[in-house]
């Protein structure tokens, strides 16, 4: 008989017609593999995570995004700005949302250089909508859950600095009003995930792959406070002994938005992570802010298991 649509799945890696359920899934896959890892379940962990690779059939070397394909593995369309075959997104906005596999989507796209000027046009283009009114029509769109780490993957990509840029950006333009129209003018709350995205763009803090690796971190990106206390609950950090985590800037401003050096715990902190171990003790990461940009700050990555 023919296969169901899970049955396919399982089969081939991606989802007949759907790119956007394709990506959600192996996200999903990804995260089963990160907790049969830790369960110590070792052929469990290799078989999700085989199964997480899903999204790299419908990815199109020629115009360097994903789209939906079809049960014959022929493409649905190949209409970057088109919703067919997305859930409420399309290419430019989704093909960025494999969190769990930026250095294979970097590998795919050509190189660092090459996803970093494909996804920064894409920002431009959508400025002048503040990153909110193309929905699932335009290039970027913060008013909705596929896209909402959009800006943080420059940072996987080598370019944490244009993270940096991006996230205030789009903190001041699609989240920075305070009256209903102009704070949540054309965005859907998708259950406060957009107010949780707009907090953690206030307080410099992120993650991509949603804490749900096997060793969760943190991205770090300029806040827009000069300190902030994040007060750890005894219950869930027992080993922090002040009960705070500490978030200090130097010399912010509207303009100083790039993290020119930063220390955790009195040492220099080099990567644009750092992890969520060391956040569970508590402790204090200070931020020298300028107006230009440090380029050589955070390069040095960590490969995403």
């Amino acid at each position: 008989g023919m296969l169901g649509i899970d049955d396919f799945y399982l089969e081939n890696g991606y989802y007949a017609d759907n790119a956007g359920i394709t990506i959600e899934a192996n996200f999903q896959d990804w995260a089963l593999s990160q907790m049969a890892q830790q369960l110590g379940y070792p052929e469990e962990a290799t078989y999700f995570l085989k199964r997480s690779q899903g999204w790299k059939q419908p990815f199109d070397p020629e115009k360097k995004l994903i789209f939906p394909k079809d049960r014959q593995g022929n493409w649905k369309h190949r209409n970057p700005l088109s919703g067919d075959g997305w859930v409420e997104a399309n290419a430019w906005q989704a093909t960025w949302s494999v969190s769990h596999g930026i250095p294979d989507l970097i590998e795919l796209m050509g190189g660092k250089d090459v996803l970093c000027d494909k996804l920064n046009y894409a920002f431009e283009q959508a400025a002048d909508d503040d990153f909110v009114y193309g929905y699932s029509g335009g290039y970027i769109s913060y008013a909705n859950q596929p896209g909402v780490s959009n800006a943080h993957v420059f940072s996987w990509a080598g370019k944490p600095w244009l993270t940096q840029y991006w996230v205030r950006r789009v903190r001041a333009q699609a989240y920075g009003a305070v009256t209903p129209d102009r704070g949540y003018g054309g965005h859907d709350e998708d259950q406060g995930q957009m107010g949780g995205v707009s907090a953690l763009m206030s307080i410099g803090l992120f993650s991509a792959c949603g804490t749900a690796a096997a060793e969760p971190i943190y991205e770090i990106t300029s806040p827009v406070f000069n300190e902030i206390t994040i007060h750890l609950d005894k219950r869930y950090y027992p080993d922090s002994s002040s009960g705070k985590f500490i978030i200090r800037t130097y010399n912010n401003s509207d303009q100083n938005m790039y993290i020119n050096k930063a220390h955790l715990n009195g040492k220099k902190l080099d990567t644009f992570w750092f992890s969520h171990e060391v956040f569970a003790k508590g402790g204090v990461l200070e931020l020298w802010m300028g107006p230009n940009p440090n380029k050589n700050w955070g390069k040095k990555n960590l490969p995403i298991r």
